[in-house]
């Protein structure tokens, strides 16, 4: 383009040395013109030397009646169109609004040929959507400038709809993107609320709705393998094909459907966008985001349950050692009072029979110092078994106090959940 606007000012040039300098511009303007390509339509009842200079300059179409120049406006590439109204007759603004009554309704600038009467002729014309207005008196150079700067206005506002059309999309892609992005984020929030599989089901699926799919889940944990579909039940189907075909790679497409797997996560689409290649890799991008995050939730509530099992277990042990040294103190505080009486009760005995043996007084006195050594140590060794009560007691009261923990975490366990509960590190002391 740049090479024939050149060779068309050098000849230009030129021209003004040699004879009929006027026809070889003409013919070189034309030369340049259907070199670029534009295609003009000449509206004209009849034609005027004006018009026929730029239907000669142009790659032109001549029509006479508004009905073909709608249609050839819509089924042809046109840069312009040249309404003709200097060839006679009636030239008034109402003739010109019934020939064309609305030029700025069409995809083509348009410019008129013609002579108005009046400056509010001129402004009538311009209200009716004209592009330019060219009298007979402007030279034919200067119309087909004019008319060649129309087209460029029209190239230059292709252009900047193209752009404008692409920003467009690029900012909708955006808003899109960025509110993908805060349903995920809401998502994973509210993931934390969370206590068993079926509201962790239905939390996913409420997620879900925004992309208008039909999905079932299956999650896999210690607790069992929970199918389910947004109803909250399963298919044996679905289910059997998500079991087979978790450990079968990261995204399995088949038709419309697609299974996307992570760890214990499986998730069926049953309705994917293929005719919509943008769409159907946003949604298995997000979706795959969503199912980390169920993904990890599932494997937090696992590690929960084994938690309430252990405290369960722990509990049910603290119990029963409870109980076990309650029945060891009784028993033991019951023999050592049965030993004592035991042991009292044949001294007794013995010192009552001593003057009716006949035996000496040494004797007598050795068997006296006996038993009342007896009974003193007897006395003294169950005073030291006084400690092993204190023991028993303490071990008592340090596994009741343990109970009494596992008993509060348990409750603020379950009715707190993950609201950030303050955890309790006091240790219990045996002894």
């Amino acid at each position: 383009m740049r090479e024939a606007f050149m060779m068309c000012i050098n000849l230009a040039a030129n021209a003004l040395f040699i004879p009929d300098a006027k026809n070889r511009l003409n013919s070189v303007i034309k030369r340049v013109a259907l070199l670029a390509g534009s295609k003009i339509i000449l509206f004209a009842e009849h034609i005027s030397d004006l018009g026929g200079a730029l239907a000669q300059a142009f790659d032109s179409t001549p029509i006479a009646t508004a009905k073909e120049l709608q249609t050839a406006v819509a089924q042809g590439d046109y840069s312009l169109i040249v309404v003709d109204m200097l060839g006679g007759g009636d030239v008034s603004i109402e003739r010109i609004r019934d020939v064309l009554p609305a030029p700025d309704e069409l995809s083509v600038p348009a410019i008129i040929l013609a002579n108005p009467a009046s400056m509010a002729d001129k402004l009538a014309m311009y209200d009716m959507g004209y592009d330019d207005l060219i009298e007979s008196g402007v030279e034919i150079d200067e119309a087909l400038a004019r008319c060649r700067k129309a087209t460029y206005h029209q190239i230059a506002m292709r252009q900047l709809s193209s752009r404008l059309d692409a920003a467009t999309a690029t900012a909708r892609t955006a808003l899109v993107d960025n509110s993908d992005l805060g349903a995920n984020v809401q998502f994973l929030l509210a993931l934390h609320s969370c206590d068993n599989l079926d509201e962790l089901g239905q939390q996913f699926f409420n997620s879900l709705e925004r992309y208008g799919l039909k999905c079932s889940v299956q999650m896999r944990s210690l607790m069992g393998i929970k199918n389910m579909e947004p109803t909250g039940m399963a298919k044996d189907l679905e289910s059997q094909l998500l079991t087979e075909l978790k450990d079968k790679g990261r995204y399995i497409d088949f038709g419309r459907r697609t299974i996307i797997n992570f760890d214990r996560v499986s998730m069926l689409i049953k309705n994917m966008p293929v005719d919509d290649a943008e769409k159907y890799g946003t949604i298995k991008d997000n979706t795959f985001a969503l199912i980390q995050g169920l993904n990890a939730r599932v494997i937090a509530i696992e590690d929960r349950y084994e938690l309430e099992k252990e405290k369960e277990t722990l509990k049910k042990l603290s119990s029963d050692v409870q109980g076990v040294m309650h029945v060891l103190k009784s028993s033991y505080q019951s023999v050592m009072k049965n030993i004592a009486t035991t042991v009292e009760h044949t001294a007794e005995q013995i010192q009552y029979r001593i003057p009716a043996l006949a035996l000496t007084e040494v004797d007598e006195m050795f068997l006296e110092e006996v038993t009342n050594h007896s009974i003193y140590e007897t006395n003294r060794i169950f005073n030291e078994g006084l400690k092993v009560d204190e023991y028993v007691n303490k071990l008592e009261q340090s596994l009741g106090a343990a109970l009494a923990a596992i008993e509060t975490d348990a409750t603020s366990l379950s009715s707190g959940g993950d609201d950030g509960a303050k955890v309790d590190n006091n240790m219990v002391e045996l002894f």
